[in-house]
């Protein structure tokens, strides 16, 4: 294991809190190996839960349906129909992104790259936006049980086109946290043992858009969540109240998808993602 991942995960142990994962199920999922992430965890927890792979099919979304994150009819009536196509049929949607770094935060994104992006294969938020230009490789990969064929997991796999690098390889699912009425927004992305999650709550807004949100102040609230464990039952989790994150859906004024994705550090806003998500012709589904 390299030495900058034992230091994250000493960081972890020592500044959070050792958790029963029977009381925080919430905040437990898919973990990974002690080397590089990209797509080999996909094949291992197919392999470790018997499920079955499938890649890309069309009409594959993010979610089965939008009501799993807790949105209500009401609300489902209001919310604009094409983002709900897109969450429920993401893997029909082709995308482009652009990236926006802010001030001093674009040297601390290139060392992020350089000491694990990079290595890992997993979380290579785009540093300029000549890298993403030629767009990114999406996949959505669902792992389901082999009788009943439904979902266990839901994977969103992005590669930049023009580096190959992996930019997220997320799971998608939802959690029950006792601090919330309704299901939250879990998006699990692996690590050496262990696992970066942000968990978000859903409004709909007045225009039919949806904001996602991860700002929460404490621990057990919506928010960016280390979690590690040794491999023998023992779970310790750090929230990072630094980190916030907003994810706005909406369609713009001239009826095109788009996503504006804004991170802060502290309260800062360090980095600005903006995407326009494109239906695909039919040639191209196929």
């Amino acid at each position: 294991m390299a030495i900058q991942d034992k230091i994250t995960q000493i960081w972890v142990k020592n500044t959070g809190k050792k958790i029963n994962p029977n009381d925080f199920e919430w905040l437990i999922g898919p973990i990974g190996n002690t080397d590089i992430i990209k797509d080999k965890f996909i094949f291992e927890l197919a392999e470790k839960e018997n499920l079955e792979i499938q890649k890309n099919l069309p009409n594959s979304g993010l979610l089965e349906k939008m009501e799993q994150i807790g949105i209500s009819d009401q609300d489902k009536n209001r919310l604009n129909d094409k983002v709900t196509d897109f969450y429920e049929n993401t893997s029909n949607y082709d995308f482009e992104v652009w990236s926006e770094w802010k001030g001093i935060f674009k040297p601390f994104g290139k060392l992020l790259y350089v000491v694990f992006s990079k290595r890992l294969q997993q979380l290579n938020l785009p540093l300029n936006s000549i890298d993403t230009a030629k767009g990114l490789k999406s996949q959505i990969i669902k792992l389901k049980d082999k009788q009943t064929k439904e979902t266990k997991w839901t994977i969103w796999y992005r590669i930049i086109k023009s580096t190959n690098d992996v930019i997220y390889s997320g799971i998608y699912t939802t959690c029950k946290n006792p601090n919330y009425e309704k299901p939250l927004l879990k998006v699990v992305f692996p690590l050496p043992n262990g696992n970066a999650s942000v968990v978000m709550t859903e409004k709909v807004e007045k225009d039919g858009s949806l904001l996602l949100c991860s700002d929460g102040k404490k621990f057990g609230d919506n928010g960016f969540y280390f979690t590690l464990t040794n491999g023998k039952g023992e779970y310790w989790a750090r929230f990072v109240k630094s980190m916030h994150e907003w994810i706005r859906v909406y369609e713009d004024d001239e009826n095109v998808l788009r996503a504006d994705h804004n991170l802060n550090f502290y309260g800062i806003r360090f980095l600005n993602l903006h995407y326009r998500m494109n239906k695909k012709t039919v040639a191209n589904t196929v």
